[in-house]
């Protein structure tokens, strides 16, 4: 869905993380987004899959929206 971000050094060593419920934020264009998403398998119900990308996405919302 996401992929991942991360670095490898000239030594070999690496990091990677799975980008899931992150925040992107494009300064030039002054636009933030995210994006949430649920496991559709061939024994998933579409509304039950809809309801748990709504709730992922309040949580982002409540998030965005705490005032500091």
């Amino acid at each position: 869905y996401s992929g991942a971000v991360g670095y490898f050094t000239p030594t070999g060593n690496f990091d990677f993380n799975v980008v899931i419920r992150s925040i992107l934020y494009n300064s030039e264009n002054n636009y933030l987004s995210f994006s949430v998403g649920s496991a559709i398998t061939s024994e998933a119900i579409p509304e039950n899959e809809y309801e748990e990308c709504l709730l992922k996405a309040q949580a982002m919302f409540e998030v965005l929206s705490e005032k500091a």
